[in-house]
């Protein structure tokens, strides 16, 4: 969980350790676009093979404020499945 403060919230850290993927989920949660060159899906979720196992799920929730002060969630859910010799990835 990440607390974004007003006026401003900076992320910092090592490489790695996630800032680009932070701002990649803000964006799919928000426009539903995937990040550059993840393959369909396929790069943005932790892989099956890795996991050792046929499927993996992934999710983004994304809780804010509206306009008007009422509070919002925006949730999407993933999954990807290892088949025999390619991987499928469907929003769920």
């Amino acid at each position: 969980e990440i607390h974004f403060y007003k006026p401003l919230t900076i992320i910092v850290g090592q490489n790695g350790c996630g800032k680009t993927t932070i701002i990649e989920c803000l964006k799919q949660a928000t426009t539903g676009d995937l990040p550059p060159n993840c393959k369909n899906g396929q790069n943005f979720i932790h892989d099956p093979n890795l996991a050792v196992q046929m499927e993996v799920k992934g999710q983004i929730k994304l809780r804010f404020r509206s306009a008007d002060g009422k509070p919002v969630v925006c949730s999407r859910s993933f999954l990807l499945t290892q088949r025999q010799k390619k991987k499928e990835y469907k929003q769920l």
